[in-house]
């Protein structure tokens, strides 16, 4: 992924949301975000190696993936907003 890029799930509600790392290539810091885009949940630097594990958050409306580190290097932390 680009270094200043990212992929960012878009939900049709809000609910529970899970993310995995099935055919990833590379680490990743991953976000879950609420209706408000307030974030609610980080899990950093996931490697590929965790599939099958599921990572989740109840009351997800957006998940953003980032390059692992990027989530430290923003300064992130939960209850911040992310302006998408």
């Amino acid at each position: 992924m680009p270094a200043n890029a990212g992929m960012l799930f878009v939900f049709g509600q809000t609910d529970r949301q899970c993310m995995w790392m099935k055919d990833m290539k590379f680490n990743l810091d991953i976000l879950w975000l609420d209706q408000k885009s307030r974030v609610i949940n980080i899990v950093r630097n996931i490697s590929p190696d965790t599939f099958p594990k599921s990572f989740c958050s109840d009351n997800t409306k957006y998940v953003l993936e980032l390059n692992p580190g990027k989530a430290d290097q923003f300064n992130l932390h939960i209850g911040d907003f992310v302006r998408l």
